[in-house]
């Protein structure tokens, strides 16, 4: 996700070198005046620096005019994702330096779960830099602020510095969770529309093995995958996108129900050699035992209707099922399935 931004988006770097100069010296002016830490104090600047380049730093125009807040998969998902563990690893330093800086893990713990909460809820109270609220990137910043407190104890244990807390961080820890908490709780409330998550999203490690699994089964042992996506519509079922150096596949999760074969026929402008015409009769065939291993139950074994060149790309066309259980299959010369489309 980072790199994809950065990619994107050339000032971010010098953004953040800019916040980074700016906190880096504010925070060591603070830690001389309150007798803290001045390296990690300085550390905790830069750290913070990050993370508001990274979640703030405008985008692109949002997908909505008012502030919504999308609810998030489960909290498995969003570990299991690229994005998920970059988020994660963006607040580590975050709550480690914060720590060894101050020295109240209680407190920084509340805090670092309070930034998490700010973050998302400005992300999406400014739709215009081209953010979103969402309960699972939540979820993940706090997760890895969390984690960072933990790292900050175990070297205050190593260096024999004090880690529990006493009455008065209990009741900072305090003040901070209400004060942080109450606002955005109301604005969550009164302000955020809740919203399903939609669109192409990231995978999980199993998503990514079932939809590899089947895309060497539909296409064969040496096609290429290039891009794994998860596409979310409220209402349906979601689909794994399986995108190929040739076309592209698209499979229900978690059932793997193949919805959707694109490919590119062959010939000229596609790396390979031009394929062999096929008969009407040899690409029946080819339907049929397509049809055998992933029309189960959805036309299979009945006798299609036939288009001869009547397909993508000239594909013979193959028509299984009527209604809701249509099935079209376009074979090409060669007898590759250049088009599969079912329900």
């Amino acid at each position: 996700m980072i790199g994809a931004i950065l990619n994107g988006n050339p000032g971010m770097v010098p953004a953040f070198a800019v916040l980074a100069l700016l906190l880096g010296p504010a925070a060591e002016r603070l830690a001389r005046r309150y007798a803290l830490p001045k390296l990690f104090t300085a550390l905790l600047g830069v750290a913070l620096a990050a993370e508001l380049t990274a979640t703030l730093y405008p985008t692109g125009p949002g997908g909505s005019t008012h502030p919504v807040c999308t609810r998030g998969s489960d909290l498995a998902f969003a570990l299991d994702t690229v994005q998920g563990r970059m988020n994660v690893l963006m607040f580590v330093p975050v709550g480690l330096f914060a720590v060894l800086a101050l020295g109240r893990p209680l407190a920084v713990a509340v805090g670092a779960v309070g930034l998490s909460a700010l973050t998302e809820t400005g992300q999406g109270l400014l739709p215009g830099i081209g953010r979103a609220c969402d309960t699972s990137d939540f979820a993940a910043n706090a997760i890895g602020g969390l984690a960072g407190v933990l790292l900050g104890c175990a070297v205050r244990l190593a260096l024999r510095r004090r880690i529990r807390p006493g009455l008065r961080e209990w009741k900072l820890g305090g003040a901070l969770a209400a004060g942080v908490a109450v606002p955005v709780l109301l604005l969550q409330a009164f302000v955020f529309s809740p919203a399903a998550p939609t669109g192409l999203v990231d995978t999980t490690a199993a998503q990514r093995e079932l939809a590899e699994r089947e895309a060497v089964s539909v296409l064969g042992p040496d096609i290429e995958v290039v891009r794994i996506q998860r596409s979310v519509s409220e209402g349906y079922p979601d689909r794994l996108m399986v995108m190929t150096r040739t076309g592209s596949i698209g499979l229900e999760w978690p059932s793997g129900k193949l919805r959707e074969v694109n490919q590119y026929a062959g010939g000229p402008g596609t790396g390979g050699p031009p394929p062999v015409t096929i008969s009407e009769q040899d690409a029946r065939a080819a339907a049929d035992r397509f049809a055998r291993q992933w029309l189960v139950g959805r036309g299979a074994g009945t006798e299609p209707r036939v288009a001869p060149r009547g397909g993508a790309e000239g594909s013979h066309r193959f028509t299984y099922g009527t209604g809701a259980a249509e099935a079209v299959v376009d074979v090409g010369d060669g007898g590759k399935v250049v088009r599969f489309l079912g329900n």
